[in-house]
């Protein structure tokens, strides 16, 4: 199956999260999930098995990942030392694509992508075009150039999001750092890690 590709809004709808970050969202005028019943407001709960389900269909969609490469990265997670958990959200977060959202040179998760795909974006001053691309402690990311005046880099920068910790980002030379390994407390995500962990390792 492929990356989604079909209506947004009805996402975050879904999961009563502005996933993919715009600046518009109907969840203001339309707090509810989508659907026939979405409007007589009766949440049925999740079974424990329906509740990691949901988590991990969460981190898929913001992080825009595949099956397999979502089973890969958890695979790696399982592997390192540590919670599990913690591990998958770092893994996460330190993905090239996301970090250029992060540090506010893309108004969206999926633009940041579309940044990277398209060669606007550089770690260490050589082009990387791999969304999947791990960025390490120290890497110094970059929007190159020639890309410089792109409209979403320049939309995004004149938003003055406020960054992650352990980014540290010059708006002004559009380039930015990876400080630290992420802790699982300041990343910005709402989601039940552990709950996921539990569905795939079951």
């Amino acid at each position: 199956m492929g990356r989604y590709t079909g209506a947004k809004h009805r996402i975050s709808r879904r999961f009563a999260e502005n996933i993919w970050g715009y600046k518009k969202t109907p969840l203001a005028t339309r707090p509810y999930k989508p659907g026939q019943h979405g409007r007589d407001g009766r949440k049925k709960k999740l079974s424990t098995y329906g509740e990691g389900l949901n988590e991990k269909q969460k981190l898929k969609f913001f992080y825009q990942l595949r099956e397999r490469s979502f089973r890969r990265l958890f695979d790696k997670a399982m592997a390192m030392p540590g919670n599990t958990g913690d591990n998958l959200m770092q893994l996460l977060e330190r993905r090239l694509d996301n970090v250029v959202y992060r540090l506010g040179f893309a108004p969206t998760p999926r633009a940041a992508r579309q940044l990277v795909a398209h060669g606007h974006i550089s770690v260490n001053g050589r082009k990387v075009d791999r969304a999947s691309y791990t960025v390490d402690i120290g890497d110094k990311v970059a929007v190159r150039e020639k890309s410089r005046q792109h409209l979403q880099v320049q939309e995004a920068v004149a938003q003055k999001p406020q960054v992650v910790s352990y980014l540290q980002a010059n708006p002004e030379k559009l380039e930015g750092e990876l400080l630290q390994i992420p802790k699982r407390d300041d990343i910005p995500m709402v989601v039940n890690e552990r709950a996921v962990v539990e569905f795939l390792g079951r």
